[in-house]
C-alpha cells in the first residue's frame, strides 16, 4: 500500500486519473467540483450576515474566517474569507439568494461572478484588421517596439525610425509574436510627456508600413490619447493600450468603440511623473480590482463590447517593489471580471531588485522566471521586449502544465 499527494490541477486530468484507476465516468462532475477548495475574499460585509454565511459554510463543510468580534457583533463589518470547493460556494450563494437582507442579494451576485470565473472557457475575437484572437487555450505574447527615444530598456528603441521599426515587427513576428504593441511615447517612471503630433507622428507611419508587410498580425497601440487612439486605428491597429486605464482621456474608449477594437485597462495612479509617490493602499487586490469595476462600467458606458476588454493590473505603477511582487503572486484575484488577463513586468525594476540586476540588460532571466510563473498561471498574454527567449520559456510550462496522467 502506498499513499501520496497529487494535484489534480484541471477537470482533464482528474478525468484521466478517474479513467485509470476504472471509476465510474459518470462521477466526475460530482468530484470536480469538489477537486480544489477555493479562497475568496469578501469585503465590508455586515456582521449579522458575516456570522451567518460562517455557519452556512461550516454546515456545508467548508469554513469562514471573519473578524474576532463578529461574533459579538463587536463590529458593524467585517470582511469574510471563505474555505470551500465549487460546489459548497454555489450551495451558500443558493442559501443566501433566500435571504433578501442585510447585503445579501449584493453578496449572491458577486458569488455568482467568482463561480463563473473560476470556470476559464475559450474565446475568439474578431479584430478591426480582420485578424483575431483567441483567449483561453494558451498564454499569448504581446512584443513591444518603442517608437520612442526614452524608454527605460535602450534596447528597444527605434528612435522614431520607421524602417526599424518594420525590421522589428518582423523579427518578433518571426520569432512567434501573437500582437504586436508599437508605443511612441515613454511610460517609464519619471518620464515627460511628448506632443500630440509627435506622437501621431511617430505611431502612424510605423503601422502603416508594418501593416504591408504583415497584413493580419494584431497591432496594439500603447496610448493615454483619444485623438492618437482614432489615428492609430484609422492607420490599421487593432487594440488600444491605455496605460493610463481612461483616467487621462475617458474618450480613448469611444474611440475603441467606434472602430470595433479590443481595449487593454491598466491600473495606476498619477502620471509617469509622480506615479512612484502614489504607492500606499490599504488593501491593494480590493483597490484595483474596485478600479477595474469602475473603467469596465466606464468602457461599457461608451461602447465598448465587455468582450473586448482586456486587464492589465499594472506592474511598475503606482506599486513599490513587493506589491508587484505580490500581485504577480495573486493574479487570481483578477480574474473575478472574467476579462482575459494582460501582465507586464518585462525587464522592470523589481525585476532588476529581485535579481540584483541594475542594468536593464542583465534582467532576461529574471523576465523569463515571471512569464514561466504568468503561463503557469494561465494569463492571457504577457507583454515582453524579447520574443524568442519567453516563447520557449512559455512553450516549456504549457508542456508541463497540459501533460497526461501517466
Amino acid at each position: 500500500m502506498t499513499a501520496y499527494e497529487i494535484k489534480f490541477r484541471d477537470a482533464r486530468e482528474l478525468a484521466e486519473a478517474l479513467k485509470a484507476l476504472g471509476a465510474d465516468m459518470r462521477s466526475l462532475p460530482f468530484f470536480d467540483n469538489r477537486r480544489e477548495i477555493k479562497s475568496v475574499y469578501i469585503t465590508n460585509v455586515d456582521v449579522r450576515a458575516a456570522n451567518v454565511i460562517k455557519q452556512e459554510m461550516l454546515s456545508r463543510g467548508g469554513d469562514a474566517a471573519v473578524h474576532a468580534h463578529a461574533v459579538d457583533c463587536g463590529v458593524t463589518e467585517s470582511d469574510v474569507i471563505l474555505f470551500g470547493t465549487v460546489k459548497q460556494i454555489s450551495f451558500l450563494a443558493d442559501k443566501l439568494e433566500t435571504m433578501p437582507w442585510w447585503g445579501f442579494p449584493d453578496t449572491v451576485k458577486m458569488l455568482r461572478e467568482v463561480l463563473a470565473s473560476f470556470s476559464k472557457k475559450s474565446a475568439t475575437v474578431d479584430l478591426p484588421s480582420g485578424g483575431s484572437l483567441t483567449f483561453g487555450d494558451r498564454t499569448l505574447l504581446m512584443s513591444i517596439i518603442n517608437l520612442s527615444d526614452d524608454s527605460f530598456h535602450s534596447e528597444s528603441r527605434t528612435y522614431g525610425n520607421v524602417d526599424a521599426a518594420v525590421a522589428r515587427a518582423v523579427a518578433h513576428a518571426g520569432a512567434g509574436a501573437d500582437i504586436l504593441d508599437l508605443g511612441a511615447e515613454s511610460t517609464r517612471p519619471g518620464a515627460a510627456r511628448i506632443s500630440e503630433s509627435e506622437e501621431i507622428g511617430r505611431t502612424v507611419p510605423a503601422i502603416r508600413e508594418i501593416r504591408k508587410v504583415l497584413p493580419s498580425i494584431p497591432i496594439s497601440v500603447d496610448t493615454t490619447r483619444e485623438k492618437v487612439a482614432r489615428a492609430a486605428l484609422e492607420a490599421g491597429a487593432d487594440i488600444i493600450n491605455d496605460i493610463s486605464g481612461l483616467t487621462f482621456e475617458p474618450g480613448i474608449a469611444k474611440a475603441a468603440a467606434d472602430h470595433d477594437a479590443m481595449l487593454v485597462i491598466m491600473h495606476m495612479r498619477g502620471t509617469p511623473e509622480t506615479m512612484g509617490s502614489m504607492c500606499a493602499y490599504s488593501n491593494i487586490l480590493k483597490e484595483i480590482n474596485d478600479f477595474f469595476e469602475e473603467k469596465i462600467e466606464t468602457a461599457i458606458s461608451s461602447g465598448v463590447d465587455r468582450t473586448k476588454i482586456i486587464l492589465d493590473p499594472g506592474i511598475g505603477f503606482a506599486k513599490g517593489y513587493n506589491q508587484n511582487l505580490f500581485l504577480l503572486r495573486h493574479l487570481e484575484s483578477f480574474r473575478i471580471h472574467s476579462r482575459p488577463i494582460l501582465v507586464g513586468a518585462s525587464r522592470k525594476g523589481s525585476v532588476g531588485k529581485a535579481t540584483d540586476s541594475p542594468d536593464t540588460a542583465e534582467r532576461l532571466e529574471g523576465t523569463l522566471a515571471v512569464s514561466v510563473l504568468c503561463a503557469w498561471a494561465e494569463v492571457d498574454i504577457i507583454r515582453v521586449h524579447d520574443t524568442k527567449e519567453n516563447k520557449k520559456a512559455i512553450m516549456m510550462a504549457e508542456a508541463i502544465r497540459s501533460a497526461d496522467y501517466v
